[in-house]
């Protein structure tokens, strides 16, 4: 059994007795959800998110304390307990944003390379109105890791990354509808930059940076950060949403056309594309001070 198998199988776990005998009929008959493959994947959404979950406890107890103990016992900084049970906390939060990330990435980039599956999508209207199993099952990895992301950022974080985890878990639920579940793995490859961004948090509360190996390793670490952010969020996130809003104005004339989930996805993802701009250029201007700064020493 390779990866995606064990992926796919995961989400092929029955749904509890509860779900289709009370809850299902409940949400269908009182119309809170219309959507039929939303309703069909709503339990698989739960054991992603539960799965995120015992991978963070895990982690958080089992994992990093060990190692947090360690760092903290070797820094200037006293080794207080609320210090270590932060850094605990923010270490399991930043392995389990790694996981998803590969877990993502990995399904969405076996979709977009395989010819045969992405031909289905070369029109328009299959684009947008189109869907598949393997957009599907990429769909609802992503809505199950956004809706643990909501939860664990009211516990441990704040507003701004709770508002970002639900307005993400809104846009990904459009597409399982279906609606432009196409653009669900072209849009997750944004998170081809997350890898070195977590491995840069964890080089950095975690590695000794006054150590020549570490500093260096940090360094490739960040100079692939900068080419991954800017390759992925930048150069393919505007070319995407520029095809993505042409694609929209071909078939706004649709009956299946949806304006308000269209202009949520259109508004919500130029907005992160000015932000990523943004972000990048802040990127850039520390790495050109460090570098700067090297140099006077």
């Amino acid at each position: 059994m390779d990866l995606k198998d064990f992926l796919v199988g995961y989400l092929d776990i029955p749904s509890p007795t509860i779900f289709d005998a009370k809850v299902i009929p409940f949400l269908r008959d009182y119309n809170i959800v219309k959507s039929e493959a939303i309703l069909s994947n709503l339990h698989s959404i739960i054991y992603v998110a539960l799965g995120y979950q015992m991978w963070f406890l895990a982690t958080r107890w089992l994992l990093f304390p060990p190692l947090t103990k360690w760092r903290l016992s070797h820094s200037k900084v006293p080794n207080d307990e609320k210090k270590a049970k932060k850094l605990n906390i923010e270490a399991a939060i930043h392995f389990v944003s790694f996981l998803q990330t590969l877990v993502v990435v990995y399904l969405s980039l076996i979709f977009l390379c395989d010819g045969d599956k992405t031909s289905n999508y070369d029109t328009v209207n299959a684009r947008i109105f189109g869907r598949s199993r393997d957009t599907e099952i990429i769909t609802v990895y992503a809505i199950g890791y956004f809706v643990w992301d909501v939860y664990i950022s009211v516990l441990h974080s704040t507003l701004p990354f709770v508002l970002h985890g639900i307005i993400s878990t809104v846009v990904f639920t459009i597409g399982l509808k279906p609606y432009i579940q196409y653009y669900a793995p072209v849009f997750l490859m944004f998170e081809l930059s997350n890898p070195f961004l977590n491995l840069r948090w964890f080089g950095l509360k975690y590695l000794p940076t006054e150590n020549r190996v570490c500093s260096i390793a940090l360094l490739i670490n960040n100079l692939l950060l900068l080419i991954f952010f800017f390759s992925a969020r930048i150069a393919w996130g505007w070319y995407q949403i520029g095809k993505l809003t042409w694609d929209f104005y071909t078939v706004h004339t649709d009956p299946r056309f949806l304006w308000l989930d269209s202009s949520i996805i259109v508004g919500g993802n130029l907005v992160l594309d000015v932000l990523n701009a943004i972000w990048f250029g802040t990127m850039l201007s520390v790495a050109f001070n460090v570098i700067t700064k090297r140099k006077k020493d």
